[in-house]
């Protein structure tokens, strides 16, 4: 007799099995049993669950007594999850560490886990509307889970995806031709909120808010401050309303540095610090953005040691390994600090030290980051000049103006603005002169 085999997880049917879905899958439905607190407290569940390591936690689950001689298979439970077979067998095998908080709180939720057992915060619930309850039944008997999908979520999911390869497109030919269509779709997610309720509604809410950032984003690389305040505090606002706390960090951190840019060390600081009390929900990269940032705010007013230990921390942070998984400050690379790094030691008078670190950082770095390479290399001009080299100066100049041209980076032209004020104050002022003209010609 041929054999015949589960149509979800392909395993083979029992030839006592008349239906086409094995037992396990049968037990699991379309989402995860609801378990008493007192099953929770397993020693196995206990054990993952003050590990503090979520892939255990699902492993013990799974495994759960409650579910049968068998386990639960990791293909009904990465479907309940949203993720595949495959990505769940590397969490649960811990290669790839669950840490961000959103990830955290949804696999909490679609498991049901007591929130009282858990190392973090779960924002109360908010029910989806009803068809999201229920998926569709096929005449074969079979569920028909996409019926049961609200839209709009799939739309912000989308749009979400869209934000990385915006980001992209920033990194490579910088913000001015992107302004109007990322306004345009924070419009658009603003229109679909009105028709949403529930879940989809926060992760609309959600959206809205990282193409609020952004926007704030892109108006500080064009050199519009105001504007770059005004999103980043919409975004902060939406951020604060689905309790998203990884993305009011971020955004208050990209606040200290629009703060920093308007010479406002005070406001800086205390943004940087306010970004920093959640650091225990904070992925390692995003700890280490906002240090560095915290460093730059503290250069401002000549505190050299404390930045050199914010600096130091960012370092160790960035080197920390991250999963797949989106995330806010995934740029943040150990050559991204030494970056950031040599334009603090440029505002605080040593630029021998900045020379040294923007060398070996320029040389390393990742082409698709154009405008940073361009920024890199400005500040490149700015130690050249601040160290007695004014021909290096303008000769590594010509390679930031070419990435000026194509980007119309704000804080490219600023940089190099400042390097012909270091240029003339050093005695060099017909180096300084070449610079403002190459720079004006590059603007054109």
């Amino acid at each position: 007799m041929q054999q015949r085999h589960c149509v979800r997880c392909l395993a083979q049917l029992s030839r006592h099995n008349t239906n086409r879905i094995c037992a396990p899958c049968q037990r699991g439905g379309q989402q995860a049993p609801s378990l008493g607190i007192d099953q929770w407290r397993t020693a196995e569940l206990a054990a993952a669950l003050a590990a503090e390591d979520m892939g255990a936690v699902i492993a013990a689950f799974r495994h759960h007594p409650t579910h049968g001689h068998r386990p639960l298979p990791q293909g009904i439970v990465a479907g309940w999850l949203g993720i595949t077979q495959g990505q769940l067998s590397r969490i649960e095998n811990g290669r790839s560490r669950v840490r961000n908080l959103d990830t955290l709180v949804r696999y909490a939720q679609v498991l049901r886990i007591p929130p009282e057992l858990l190392w973090f915060v779960v924002p109360a619930a908010v029910d989806d509307a009803p068809q999201s309850d229920q998926p569709a039944r096929l005449p074969s008997g079979d569920l028909l889970t996409a019926a049961a999908t609200f839209p709009t979520t799939a739309i912000a999911d989308h749009l979400l995806t869209m934000l990385g390869d915006h980001a992209v497109t920033d990194m490579l030919t910088g913000p001015r031709s992107l302004i109007p269509m990322i306004a345009q779709q924070a419009q658009f997610i603003e229109q679909l909120e009105a028709g949403s309720r529930g879940r989809a509604r926060d992760r609309l809410l959600y959206a809205r808010a990282r193409y609020s950032e952004f926007l704030g984003w892109l108006y500080q690389d064009s050199g519009d401050l105001a504007s770059a305040m005004r999103w980043s505090n919409t975004a902060y606002d939406l951020a604060q309303e689905v309790d998203a706390v990884q993305l009011q960090s971020y955004v208050q951190m990209r606040k200290s540095n629009i703060a920093t840019d308007g010479a406002n060390p005070r406001l800086a600081t205390a943004l940087a610090a306010d970004a920093l009390r959640t650091s225990r929900s904070l992925t390692p990269r995003q700890r280490a953005v906002t240090l560095r940032q915290m460093a730059h705010s503290l250069a401002l007013t000549g505190q050299a040691d404390d930045c050199r230990r914010a600096l130091d921390q960012a370092r160790d942070y960035s080197t920390i390994e991250e999963s797949d998984e989106a995330r806010l400050a995934g740029y943040c690379t150990t050559g991204y600090i030494e970056m950031e790094a040599a334009a603090c030691w440029v505002q605080l008078g040593q630029p021998d030290r900045a020379l040294t670190a923007l060398i070996d950082g320029l040389i390393d770095w990742e082409p698709q980051n154009r405008r940073d390479l361009g920024l890199g290399l400005a500040r490149l001009t700015t130690a050249y000049a601040a160290t007695g080299q004014p021909d290096e100066a303008l000769t590594t100049s010509e390679l930031a103006l070419d990435i000026l041209g194509s980007t119309r980076s704000h804080r490219i032209a600023r940089q190099l603005a400042r390097t012909s004020e270091t240029l003339a104050a050093t005695g060099a002022s017909n180096h300084g002169l070449q610079l403002q003209h190459r720079t004006r010609a590059a603007l054109r």
